[in-house]
Order: structure tokens, then C-alpha cells, then sequence
């Protein structure tokens, strides 16, 4: 059988596990990881959409003062 100080160790750590305010926190955590990565995921196609206008543009450029 297990001692009382072993029981409560073990008890402490259930409650942890199921501390509503825990349970609150990672529900938080994981709403600004969600809204993160689809920002992200908008910034990245934007900055794809910037390139992709801006690269043809300077290859003419270059090639105008070149000649």
C-alpha cells in the first residue's frame, strides 16, 4: 500500500491535470496559436503575390538600363 505523503503527491498532480484553470489557459493558448498561423499563413501568400508582380517589373527595368 502506498504511504499518505505518496497519495497526496499523486493526488496533487490529478488536480493538475484537470485544474479548470489549466484547462482555460491552454483553450487560450491554442485560439492565439489558430489566429497565428492564419495570419501567418495570409502573410506568406501576400509576400508570394508582392514577388511574383515585383520580379517581372524589375527584370525590365534591369534590361531597359542595360540597353
Amino acid at each position: 500500500m502506498m504511504s499518505q505523503k505518496e497519495l497526496q503527491k499523486y493526488a496533487e498532480q490529478d488536480y493538475k491535470l484537470v485544474d479548470p484553470e489549466y484547462i482555460k489557459q491552454l483553450e487560450q493558448d491554442s485560439e492565439k496559436l489558430i489566429r497565428f498561423k492564419k495570419y501567418s499563413i495570409l502573410a506568406v501568400f501576400i509576400a508570394a503575390v508582392v514577388i511574383a508582380v515585383t520580379f517581372p517589373l524589375l527584370r525590365v527595368l534591369l534590361t531597359n538600363l542595360l540597353n
